[in-house]
């Protein structure tokens, strides 16, 4: 009985922590809204945004809204950009950050060359 009450409990405890991280996760996210609205290239705020963005539980949110920071990143300090990608790799053991970032430079060579014909 005393085993199940304090499953119970972690269990509530866990889903107050998850509610807790979608609220701080839709906070980040309308905080990049404005950073990308208003055009905000300050390399300390958008590194502070990875920060925050990284020292996170990796859900598909969370990796979603890192990539598309350091795809922005990217435009404004490549090499800055791609060193938060590898934070995130040595981080969480996952290159999934790297892969979106080399599909974007892709797709932007590619663009670029069929405009400049």
């Amino acid at each position: 009985m005393e085993n199940k009450e304090l499953i119970n409990k972690i269990v509530e405890e866990f889903e107050g922590l998850k509610e807790l991280q979608d609220w701080y996760l839709m906070k980040l996210e309308q905080f990049f809204a404005v950073i990308k609205y208003r055009n905000i290239t300050r390399s300390s705020v958008l590194e502070h945004l990875l920060d925050e963005i990284l020292s996170m539980m990796a859900t598909d949110e969370t990796i979603d809204l890192y990539s598309r920071v350091c795809l922005y990143y990217h435009a404004i300090d490549k090499q800055a950009a791609m060193e938060y990608a590898q934070y995130y790799v040595d981080f969480y053991d996952d290159d999934t950050v790297i892969r979106k970032i080399r599909e974007e430079e892709l797709k932007i060579k590619k663009y670029s060359k069929r405009i400049k014909r």
